[in-house]
C-alpha cells in the first residue's frame, strides 16, 4: 500500500468503524429505510423533543433516551467530520503532505533557507548604506566591501538552494495532488452519505417512538387538548402548531418559518403518497 492510500485509509478509519457498527445493527434488525431523508428533519425533532420533555420530564426514560442520545452523538460527529473535510485542499496541504517524511524534511530546509536569505538580504542593504557613506579608497571601505561581496555570494548560494528546494516541494505536491483530491472526495462522499442514511433511519424509528410515548402521557394529552391542537400525535401536527404560533414579525424567525413550511410540504407529500398506495391496493383487490 502506498503512502497516499495508507493516509486515506487511516483518515477515514474512525467514520468507517462507526458506520459499520451501526449499519450491522440496522441490517440484523431488518430496519426499513424511510421514504424521506429524515436527516433534514433532525432540527425539528430536537425542538419537538425538548418541548415535550418540558411537559413530561420522564418521557424518554429507558429506550427513548438511549436512542435519542445515540442520534445526537452521530449527528454531532457528522457535522464535525463534514466541517473537517469540507476543504479537501486544506487536508492535502495541511495533513497529507505533512505525513510524508521527505516533504517534511524539505519543508524544514525550505523554512531555514528562507530565514537565512532574509538575514543576508538585510545585511546586504546595511553594507550598501555604509559603503555609500565611505570613501572608496579607505581601509574601512575595503573591509566593508569585502564583507558585502561575501554576503552577496552567500545570499546567491542560499537563494539558488532555496529555489531548488521549492521546485522539489512543488514536484511532490504536483505528483500527489490530483490523485489525492479524487480519492479523498470519493471516500468522503461514500462515508458521509452512509452515516447520513444511518441517522435518517434511526430518526425515523425515534420519531415513531417519540409520538407513541407522547400520546400515552397524560400531561402531553392535556396540553394538546388545552392548546386546541387538532390532529393526531405526529410531527406533521406539531409542525402546524409551531407555524400557527411563530412570531413572523421577528427577523430571526424567517429562516425557521421557511424550514417549517418546507418540512410540512414533505409530510404532506408522504400523506398523499400513502393515500395513493391505499387506493392502488383497493383497485387491485
Amino acid at each position: 500500500m502506498n503512502k497516499l492510500d495508507e493516509f486515506i485509509n487511516n483518515y477515514f478509519s474512525e467514520i468507517k468503524k462507526i458506520n459499520d457498527f451501526h449499519w450491522n445493527i440496522i441490517k440484523e434488525n431488518k430496519f426499513e429505510t424511510p421514504k424521506i431523508d429524515y436527516f433534514n428533519v433532525y432540527k425539528f425533532i430536537v425542538t419537538a423533543t425538548n418541548f415535550l420533555i418540558d411537559l413530561e420530564p420522564h418521557l424518554l426514560d429507558g429506550l427513548g433516551s438511549k436512542l435519542y442520545n445515540d442520534i445526537n452523538s452521530l449527528y454531532a460527529f457528522y457535522q464535525n467530520f463534514y466541517k473537517r473535510t469540507y476543504y479537501n485542499h486544506l487536508v492535502f496541504y495541511g495533513e497529507f503532505l505533512e505525513s510524508l517524511q521527505e516533504y517534511k524534511n524539505l519543508k524544514k530546509e525550505y523554512e531555514e533557507l528562507k530565514e537565512k536569505i532574509s538575514i543576508y538580504n538585510n545585511n546586504i542593504k546595511i553594507y550598501e548604506e555604509k559603503l555609500e557613506k565611505l570613501k572608496e579608497n579607505s581601509s574601512e571601505y575595503k573591509e566593508i566591501k569585502k564583507k558585502y561581496v561575501d554576503c552577496v555570494y552567500e545570499y546567491s548560494k542560499y537563494r539558488d538552494k532555496f529555489k531548488e528546494i521549492k521546485e522539489k516541494l512543488e514536484e511532490i505536491e504536483k505528483t500527489h495532488k490530483l490523485e489525492f483530491l479524487d480519492k479523498f472526495e470519493k471516500e468522503k462522499k461514500l462515508h458521509l452519505l452512509k452515516l447520513k442514511k444511518i441517522i435518517s433511519i434511526k430518526l425515523y424509528y425515534y420519531e415513531a417512538l417519540l409520538w407513541f410515548l407522547a400520546k400515552n402521557s397524560k400531561d402531553i394529552v392535556d396540553f394538546f387538548e388545552n392548546a386546541n391542537i387538532i390532529g393526531d400525535f405526529s410531527t406533521k401536527t406539531f409542525i402546524k402548531y409551531f407555524l400557527n404560533n411563530i412570531d413572523i414579525n421577528k427577523a430571526n424567525n424567517n429562516e425557521w418559518l421557511n424550514y417549517l413550511n418546507n418540512l410540512l410540504k414533505v409530510y404532506e407529500w408522504i400523506f398523499l403518497l400513502n393515500i395513493h398506495k391505499k387506493k392502488s391496493i383497493f383497485y387491485l383487490q
